[in-house]
């Protein structure tokens, strides 16, 4: 590296030394040309016309031949690529021009009396002026000089003058003191330009420094503003610019994006096509953004465009349409095509300041209602989400207390055998009167729980209550029946429901045969994600029902591939059941599978006579609703039952139906 650096100072300097060289050449060239012919002149006028007119056009023709050549050079950019060549040869036109000097003081016999003295003058002259021209590279100048100044010592020494002795002895030490300062020059032109070459070396370095750290400042603010994944703008950079944009005049839309069974995929194919997919929404929501638009990933799978400026609301759901339509192009994944789909939450602002968490809050409401609804779907905030929103807030915010304060109880729905109308058992229901917004439906209880990280003190509660209710069943001489406790798919990721429900009946000594866990179809869309707590609630005796089955996504396939006790068919395939043939066929395929299998079955939302009896004919024996009973306090349900007559075991009685 050394060697390197040493070879290109050395063609930095002797491109220096070259232009200074080639600076001085013109004028060189014409001085000395000028005095070629003052010198013939005067020598032409002591007799040696024809002499001097020889040489002169020697002189002469030798001075157009050097700038000639130089200029050929020069075309061919030597100074460039060679500066040392077009120093030698510098050199050589020099060493000619001296020796051609150096003729007039031997050849014409120019030390006489009468031409002595001018003809040392300039001699001397154009030897100074060589040196002097040539500080920067004095091989030039010594070249020229030289010859011309030793034959002028010469032509003194031999003019056999009594002065000679003494003048060419003050020639000697002129010439040694031109000769001496021309390599001072030199060595004073080679430091100043090492001197400017490491300043600029180290002006250099410090620019590119200053380029390397700005390079990396921006790296690091890309990687701090930019998701590594897929290249889109990350969630600080989305607080920043959100604040700008909802703390100014201008309207702001939130578009919000959420991969469907995002979780399935990865679990099924692997996280390298969970990146893919990432990667894949990702690209396809950057191509159908605006220019103004930001996309933003936010993490996991769920994405965030912020549109500003006029008509956001339109603009907002024009891209939700092209995004939606963009996305349906299969992914390849592992040599077979991926289809995908996204749910879509909108929520825009027209104009004036709006907090972002309350934006933000918004959109995300209208996806988890586009997801509701079934999801690949969009769905904008509206005024009446808007009312479900605040009611929801308002739960969020009175929950914890009225948890905490007892202000929740827990109500009983009898099940029957609809011929013999005997008691099988009951559905666990959660209520919550609130002060101001009433009955609150328990899905609504639950989710807020969830969001608030409550549901496992919230099924403590209802499990605590229904051990009770047991208890109380048997010190009134009830009849063994089972009780149901619904627990929300979401849970089993949370925490362990059946660990929550085992502590709850070793601590009140209730056998955990008679609570029954139902779970709503969802569970059974990929079995192996709840595998081991499915397999808790076997290994600790709890029955396990399938709520709410047949508006769910999962096949009768899967009923085969889980340890269930009983099916509850939804109360929407049970109303008007006796006029709609579909029901019809959808509910005599249920329970042409399930009874096979040993599985129970329980129609929810029976309300005539009617349809109990078309449900009976379609091999389903057990019901629920309010036909036989409507969900009861504790003390009002313990008194239904033992009023009742023929209670029988809730297990034979189920599998006998």
């Amino acid at each position: 590296m050394k060697t390197a650096e040493s070879n290109f100072k050395a063609t930095i300097l002797a491109k220096a030394q070259a232009s200074a060289a080639l600076q001085n050449l013109n004028l060189t060239l014409i001085s000395n040309v000028a005095i070629a012919a003052s010198l013939a002149f005067l020598l032409h006028q002591d007799g040696k016309g024809t002499a001097a007119a020889w040489w002169l056009t020697a002189t002469v023709a030798l001075a157009v031949l050097r700038w000639a050549w130089v200029s050929h050079l020069l075309a061919a950019r030597i100074d460039q690529h060679d500066p040392l060549r077009l120093l030698r040869h510098l050199t050589w036109f020099a060493l000619a021009g001296g020796l051609l000097w150096s003729a007039v003081p031997l050849g014409f016999d120019a030390f006489t009396k009468e031409s002595v003295d001018y003809v040392i003058f300039i001699m001397v002259g154009v030897t100074t002026g060589a040196i002097i021209q040539s500080v920067a590279y004095p091989r030039i100048g010594f070249a020229f000089g030289a010859p011309v100044m030793f034959s002028t010592l010469i032509g003194i020494v031999s003019s056999g003058k009594s002065t000679a002795f003494i003048i060419s002895l003050d020639g000697l030490f002129l010439t040694f003191m031109l000769f001496r300062a021309a390599v001072m020059g030199e060595r004073s032109f080679i430091a100043s330009q090492i001197t400017a070459f490491e300043a600029t070396n180290l002006a250099e370095s410090l620019a590119q420094a200053n380029v390397e750290v700005l390079n990396t400042n921006r790296a690091l603010e890309r990687l701090a503003r930019a998701d590594p994944l897929t290249g889109l703008a990350n969630r600080s950079h989305f607080r920043e610019v959100a604040a700008a944009a909802c703390s100014s005049r201008r309207g702001v839309a939130f578009v919000l994006f959420d991969i469907d069974r995002f979780k399935t995929i990865n679990d099924t194919r692997g996280h390298d096509t969970g990146d893919r997919v990432i990667g894949a929404v990702a690209d396809v929501l950057q191509s159908v953004c605006g220019p103004g638009d930001l996309p933003v990933r936010l993490g996991g799978d769920e994405f965030i465009v912020v549109v500003q400026g006029d008509d956001v609301a339109e603009r907002a759901r024009a891209l939700a349409e092209r995004f939606a339509e963009a996305v349906k192009t299969p992914l390849e994944a592992a040599g077979h095509p991926l289809q995908l789909s996204c749910s879509i939450g909108i929520a825009a602002h027209s104009g004036g300041p709006i907090d972002v968490e309350e934006l933000f809050a918004r959109a995300d409401a209208a996806l988890y209602r586009a997801k509701d609804d079934g999801r690949a779907c969009t769905r904008v905030f509206d005024a009446r989400m808007h009312d479900e929103f605040v009611l929801q807030r308002r739960i969020d915010s009175d929950l914890p207390r009225a948890l905490a304060l007892g202000r929740l109880h827990v109500e009983f729905q009898p099940q029957v055998v609809m011929a013999t109308r005997e008691v099988i058992g009951f559905e666990a229901l959660l209520r919550w009167r609130h002060p101001i917004a009433g009955m609150i439906p328990p899905p609504e209880i639950v989710s807020a729980a969830i969001r608030l990280q409550l549901s496992a003190q919230l099924l403590s509660f209802v499990a605590e209550q229904v051990c009770d209710f047991l208890l109380a069943l048997d010190g009134a001489g009830a009849p063994p029946v089972r009780v149901a406790v619904n627990v929300s798919p979401r849970e089993l990721s949370m925490h362990s429901p059946a660990e929550i429900l085992k502590e709850a009946t070793l601590r009140a000594g209730v056998d955990p045969r008679r609570i029954e866990i139902e779970i709503t179809e969802d569970a059974l869309f990929d079995p192996k994600q709840c595998a081991r707590e499915l397999q808790q609630i076997d290994q600790y005796g709890f029955a396990l029902a399938i709520d709410d089955f047949g508006v769910g996504h999962s096949s009768i396939a899967n009923l085969m591939t889980i340890e269930l006790d009983t099916i509850k068919i939804d109360r929407s395939f049970v109303h008007d059941i006796a006029s709609n043939r579909q029901n019809q066929q959808l509910v005599a395929a249920i329970t042409a599978v399930a009874r096979p299998l040993g599985h129970g079955i329980i129609a929810e939302g029976v309300e005539s006579e009617e349809e109990a009896e078309v449900l009976r004919l379609l091999g389903c024996s057990c019901g629920q609703g309010w036909l036989y009973g409507r969900p009861m306090q504790e003390s009002d349900a313990i008194a239904w039952l033992t009023g009742e007559r023929g209670g029988v075991d809730l297990r034979t009685a189920a599998l006998r139906a």
